[in-house]
């Protein structure tokens, strides 16, 4: 009975959180992608003498920027570099690239890129996905600027011409005397999707410029095997300040990632280089890494779906209204179901920034602004994608994640939450068998609870939430302030690493209750009834850590029939909802 139930929870979760998938405002539209072949390494920053060629781009107040940069060698390398200076345009630099291994310096300035706000060949464009040969021959639909390495025409997704090993370097004291800047047109609708675009550039290095005020993404990396992105800002978009996708051999480090509507940095789909490792714990290949970041203030500090081999660690995470994400929720996505995830050494705290409250909810809020400009994104408006728990440190909802050594205090929901998703559902696998494919065999060690570096008694609301799913799950060798235990939701211990979890089903009523916030969308369903995730959680007494420990189980008290029973009615209608929109689908192809 347990098992029927569970796959009519099943039909009604996909079916609900197909709707949410299918909200402009959901996801990034991205063409059908694939990962790098996986050969590529990690550039390293060459100087100039490295160079192969060098190219300069400065604005016509640089001189006077120069002057007041701090540190007199700085100031001469600057002005050495001005005399060399052919281009006012990033895009215009990249244009006159004729070498590989050419280094691009751009001096101080505010960079708008005008030239590429309207070119003729946009007027083709009606919106959509763009396919990679679009990229090439007309970048500016939705970049501001582009740089595309392979030849549209060869069967591989390899860079092979004179734009490999780009290496495109602010030259100011820091990442704010460089920034590319998006904006609002005349009718207040965005200027451009992205800022800077690196398609299938393998060898790309960025480093020491800001980006901001863009529909998506400030930077982005595609399909490229092999890139740095350092000592950047990405601050004031729409969705992410980082995306890169379906990338290998990645490097996103010392970076301020704040305030933007879905995460600061978003590693989606990176190569699924441990797909076949059944281990949990350290990585010894990873396709991305991220570290040395400073990530607060946006709807959720870092993401990844399908993040997979992520090695995140020594970052802070903080007054987000999520701290991290990786997850196998959306479809679309290469290498589902998430795996291997390595965070480690992390500060993740107060994350209980509620936007949704803030900028949301409400006819007058600002995110039901008619344009983007009246929104206020460039006065630090942000208005979350999706809806998440408020006060969460970190959600996990895959397979094989390493969470350990962190220190995690003063989130007022909970500390970390590991549940399920139906993901082969929505990816129209309706198989049984397949549909616990998450979340196993994660592991959550020596973390530190409750406190701050500083030795400050600042509990979470429970440092741990699970909906008692799923195989080889374990938690072991967490501390906590003096006096104080570990908090969960689970009615017994929590399952230690000698002894992980067994059962792959989890407790029913807890499940149903993630399905209300699944309808979340900032403009029609902006707060969604039956979902307390939008709301900001009561501030934990440093005297209410015991409430989570042993608390009664969900599930267990006399209302679990009547849920039961609540939850095939609607799975039925869910699974003949689902069934007449196969059918539709079948006769529209």
């Amino acid at each position: 009975m347990r098992i029927v139930v569970r796959l009519l929870c099943l039909a009604l979760i996909s079916f609900t959180l197909s709707l949410t998938a299918s909200s402009p405002v959901a996801a990034h539209e991205e063409r059908e992608s694939q990962f790098p072949a996986g050969d590529g390494t990690v550039p390293k920053k060459r100087s100039l003498r490295q160079a192969a060629d060098v190219i300069v781009v400065c604005k016509a107040d640089s001189r006077k920027r120069i002057r007041k940069l701090p540190g007199r060698r700085l100031r001469a390398f600057n002005m050495r570099l001005l005399r060399q200076c052919e281009h006012r345009h990033m895009q215009a630099a990249v244009d006159a690239v004729e070498r590989q291994r050419t280094n691009i310096y751009v001096l101080p300035g505010v960079y708008r890129e005008q030239p590429s706000w309207d070119v003729p060949c946009m007027d083709d464009y009606e919106g959509g996905v763009v396919e990679y040969d679009q990229i090439v021959s007309c970048g500016e639909v939705v970049n501001l600027v582009t740089i595309a390495g392979d030849d549209p025409d060869d069967p591989d997704i390899k860079c092979d011409n004179q734009l490999c090993d780009l290496q495109v370097v602010g030259t100011g004291a820091g990442p704010r005397d460089v920034t590319l800047k998006g904006g609002f047109r005349e009718d207040g609708d965005w200027v451009k999707h992205n800022g800077i675009k690196a398609d299938r550039a393998d060898g790309f290095y960025l480093a020491n410029m800001r980006a901001m005020l863009f529909r998506e993404n400030a930077f982005y990396v595609h399909e490229t095997d092999g890139y740095v992105l350092d000592r950047f800002e990405a601050s004031h978009n729409d969705l992410y300040g980082v995306l890169t996708f379906t990338s290998d051999h990645g490097v996103i480090s010392n970076c301020n990632a704040h305030r933007n509507g879905d995460s600061g940095v978003y590693p989606g789909s990176a190569a699924d280089v441990n797909a076949t490792s059944s281990t949990t714990g350290p990585l010894t290949r990873w396709a991305a890494e991220v570290t040395g970041c400073n990530m607060h203030h946006n709807a959720l500090g870092m993401s990844g779906t399908a993040g997979n081999s992520v090695y995140v660690h020594d970052n802070r995470i903080h007054h987000n209204g999520l701290g991290f994400i990786v997850e196998s929720i959306l479809a679309g996505h290469p290498g589902m179901p998430q795996d291997h995830g390595w965070f480690e050494d992390n500060l993740i705290y107060s994350n209980n920034t509620n936007y949704y409250e803030k900028y949301v909810q409400g006819d007058d809020a600002p995110c039901q602004e008619t344009t983007a400009e009246l929104v206020g994104h460039q006065r630090g408006v942000v208005c979350p994608a999706f809806g998440f728990p408020v006060g969460t440190g970190g959600m996990i909802i895959g397979n094989h994640n390493f969470i350990d050594s962190n220190q995690v205090w003063d989130n007022w929901r909970q500390g970390f939450m590991l549940f399920w998703v139906p993901p082969a559902l929505l990816r129209g696998d309706y198989d049984p068998l397949h549909q616990q494919d998450n979340s196993n065999h994660n592991a959550f060690t020596k973390n530190e609870l409750g406190y701050s570096p500083k030795g400050e008694v600042l509990p979470n609301g429970i440092d741990f939430y699970w909906d008692e799913a799923g195989q080889g799950n374990c938690w072991q060798d967490n501390l906590t302030a003096p006096g104080a235990e570990v908090t969960h939701n689970y009615a017994i211990d929590l399952p230690d690493c000698g002894n992980p979890s067994q059962w792959p089903i989890g407790n029913l009523v807890k499940t149903t209750q993630l399905i209300p916030c699944a309808t979340y969308d900032r403009r029609s369903e902006p707060d969604p009834a039956g979902c307390d995730w939008l709301d900001t959680p009561e501030k934990p007494g440093t005297g209410s850590r015991a409430q989570g420990a042993g608390a009664e189980r969900p599930g267990d008290g006399p209302v679990a029939p009547a849920a039961l029973l609540a939850i095939t009615l609607v799975g039925t209608l869910g699974i003949r909802a689902a069934g007449a929109r196969r059918q539709r689908a079948r006769a529209d192809q």
